[in-house]
C-alpha cells in the first residue's frame, strides 16, 4: 500500500507542472497620421497565445507571434527633409487574461527613407520603417510577469507589414491545480494515510498484550 501511495504522489508532480498560461488581449496603434512626417495607417489586432508555467522549463520561456497589428502607409513616395523625419508612435495593449495583467504601452519612431539599388530606391519611391524602444514588462497575478518585443518593420510607399512581437515569460505564480490533479492528491493523501495506519496497529497491539 504504501508503494501505491508513493506511486499516485509521484504521478500529481507532473500532473501540477505541466500548466500552462494563456496570454490573450488587443494591440490598438496610435500613428502619425498626418503632414509633415510620414503618414502611417495602422489596424489593430487580437493575439492568444500559451506560455509554459513549469519552473523547470519556462526559463526563459518565449514564444513569437508573427501578426500582432498592421502598419503602413498610403502615401506614393518618401519627400527628403519631410518625411525622413522621425515623429513618435506608440501602441496600446489590452489584456483579457490573465486577470489582473495591466494595459500598457509600447513606443517607437516612424520615418521615410530611401537606400540606392534596395526595392526602396528612388525609383520605388523609397520606404517607410518603423523602430521600436525595446520591451515592455507586463505584471499579473501575484508575482507573476511576461515581457514583450516588438520586430522593427519596413514597408514600401505605398505598402503595409504585419508587426509581431516575442513574448517571454519571465517569473510565475503558484499554477491552481485541475481538477485532475485534486482527484489524484485526495487518492495520493488517502492512501498514505491508511498506509500509516495499518503499520500502527501491531504497534498498538504489542502494548496491549
Amino acid at each position: 500500500m504504501k508503494k501505491i501511495a508513493l506511486g499516485l504522489a509521484a504521478l500529481m508532480l507532473p500532473m501540477a507542472a505541466n500548466a500552462q498560461v494563456t496570454i490573450a488581449g488587443t494591440a490598438t496603434p496610435s500613428v502619425h497620421s498626418s503632414d509633415p512626417g510620414l503618414v502611417l495607417t495602422s489596424a489593430p489586432g487580437n493575439f492568444s497565445l500559451s506560455l509554459d508555467l513549469d519552473p523547470l522549463t519556462a526559463t526563459p520561456n518565449s514564444l513569437f507571434v508573427s501578426n500582432l497589428f498592421t502598419l503602413g502607409t498610403t502615401e506614393g513616395s518618401v519627400n527628403i527633409g519631410e518625411d525622413t523625419v522621425s515623429y513618435p508612435l506608440s501602441v496600446e495593449f489590452a489584456f483579457t487574461n490573465p486577470l489582473g495583467t495591466a494595459s500598457d504601452t509600447i513606443t517607437g519612431q516612424s520615418f521615410g527613407f530611401y537606400q540606392l539599388l534596395t526595392s526602396c530606391g528612388l525609383i520605388a519611391g523609397g520606404c517607410g520603417r518603423v523602430v521600436w524602444d525595446g520591451p515592455q514588462t507586463f505584471n499579473f497575478g501575484a508575482g507573476g510577469s511576461f515581457s514583450l518585443a516588438l520586430n522593427n518593420v519596413t514597408f514600401g510607399t505605398p505598402g503595409s507589414s504585419a508587426v509581431g512581437g516575442t513574448f517571454t515569460l519571465l517569473s510565475t505564480t503558484a499554477a491552481v491545480p485541475e481538477p485532475a490533479t485534486w482527484a489524484m492528491m485526495l487518492l495520493g493523501f488517502g492512501g498514505i494515510g491508511y498506509s500509516m495506519r495499518r503499520r500502527r496497529k501491531p504497534e498498538q497491539a504489542l502494548a496491549t498484550a
